[in-house]
């Protein structure tokens, strides 16, 4: 998130790395992308093998040790439990940062021509249903 709204993070610490991290890139959210787009190599060297790709599903407490992630995370008692898998991919305070995720993997399948990749959702009922939601 810190990549998506660059323009108004309020750590200056975190501009500064984020601005040397993205050198060459005007914009932020393309540098995310690119380097999702870096993983498809290993997709390809199993192609015509499908590979699954797990979203992403950090707690909350691990996105707010990503540069400039605290600006943007709810403090969580147990974030083993919290804000993550599906439930944030639909609440509006990172819609955003899945939408990001969908542009590298649309990238990576159209683009990149490398339909073997499946994506993997993680469900946030996983602790109680021991299992994932992906296609299948």
């Amino acid at each position: 998130m810190a990549l998506v709204r660059f323009d108004s993070l309020i750590d200056h610490h975190a501009r500064k790395e984020i601005e040397q991290l993205t050198i060459g890139y005007d914009d932020k959210k393309a540098f995310f992308v690119d380097g999702w787009l870096k993983g498809g190599k290993i997709a390809a060297a199993f192609y015509p093998k499908d590979v699954i790709v797990r979203m992403s599903d950090f707690k909350s407490n691990e996105y707010a040790n990503l540069i400039g992630g605290s600006e943007f995370e709810p403090v969580e008692d147990n974030p083993m439990i919290g804000f993550r898998g599906a439930s944030r991919y639909y609440d509006e305070s990172y819609q955003e940062g899945f939408a990001l995720e969908c542009r590298a993997m649309i990238k990576v399948r159209d683009e990149m021509g490398l339909t073997n990749v499946k994506l993997m959702i993680p469900s946030a009922e996983r602790w109680k249903r021991g299992g994932w939601l992906w296609p299948r």
